[in-house]
């Protein structure tokens, strides 16, 4: 996030308790690590784009969420929106939410949960652009703001984010778990034309450490051969890891992980340390490769 969004949205989660109105969610003690689930009010951002969503479908094996957008900003709403008043919001507060607004977003862009809505009015919220009448603790929105007020530039970021987060990369599983065939370069080669350890070295030569585009240019040009080669011998990471790592459970460590905020590439990075672990199998299943991620994470607080 830039620290424009970050100021605004930590002097937002100023105006609430620590904890919630209701045994449901809270906002600035929230962790998240919780799966998830149709009806959490989450806090969503990718890059300089931040945003509270509403969470209202999820294709699991995808990895993605079908989200509305919302935010707890007193007075930032228009016609479009539907408010769901103090008396009847999980927070100490009200929430607007935009259901005709509705889209798709990755796990990968997922926070902390801030609070769960009941179904009944999840519901109720969803259908309320079809129906004449809505239920009590909720109304629908006000008109415009004041065009160039600052609730109008609020409602500006809200939606220009909203897009960010829809473009946002998704997961994209390796056609096939097959190994890569592996490099017959010397180990020597290896850690001279990196300047790398050797089990860094060894590792690459297994197929089972990423490299950067620059890395695999030098080490290949090191050992004369295509650059293809090389990249063609490192093994793809098993489907269910890939998917494992798109859980929010681990977003706030593969940021504390990203150069230059760089996400993707220290989730790749994660994957690989965690398959390293362990020798090719199949069949493991996503539980076993969370114990391996929290092994390899284990070491970053010591």
């Amino acid at each position: 996030m830039s620290s424009e969004a970050s100021e605004r949205w930590m002097a937002l989660s100023q105006q609430f308790p620590i904890g919630p109105k209701r045994r449901s969610g809270m906002l600035r003690s929230a962790e998240s690590t919780d799966a998830v689930v149709v009806g959490q009010l989450r806090h969503a951002y990718w890059g300089d784009a931040s945003l509270v969503v509403v969470v209202n479908a999820i294709d699991d094996a995808a990895a993605v969420a079908s989200v509305l957008p919302a935010t707890l900003e007193p007075g930032v709403e228009n016609s479009k929106a539907v408010v769901i008043e103090d008396e009847a919001s999980p927070l100490h507060g009200s929430v607007a939410v935009w259901p005709a607004a509705q889209g798709l977003i990755p796990f990968a862009t997922l926070g902390a949960i801030i609070a769960t809505i009941p179904k009944p009015q999840l519901r109720a919220i969803e259908s309320a652009p079809s129906n004449d009448t809505i239920p009590g603790g909720l109304r629908r929105g006000h008109a415009e703001p004041a065009l160039e007020s600052g609730d109008a530039l609020a409602l500006a970021d809200l939606f220009d984010a909203f897009d960010v987060l829809q473009s946002a990369p998704r997961l994209h599983p390796a056609v096939s778990d097959s190994a890569g065939v592996r490099l017959q370069i010397p180990l020597g080669t290896i850690m001279s034309a990196l300047q790398t350890s050797q089990p860094r070295a060894m590792a690459i030569r297994m197929g089972k450490e990423s490299l950067t585009a620059e890395e695999a240019s030098r080490l290949a040009a090191a050992a004369e051969v295509p650059v293809g080669e090389v990249l063609g011998a490192i093994d793809p990471l098993p489907t269910d890891l890939q998917r494992e790592l798109q859980e929010p459970r681990w977003r706030s460590r593969i940021r504390n992980r990203a150069i230059d905020g760089d996400e993707d590439s220290a989730r790749t990075r994660l994957g690989y340390e965690a398959y390293q672990l362990a020798a090719r199998e199949t069949g493991q299943g996503r539980e076993l490769w969370r114990q391996r991620l929290d092994t390899v994470l284990a070491t970053d607080n010591r």
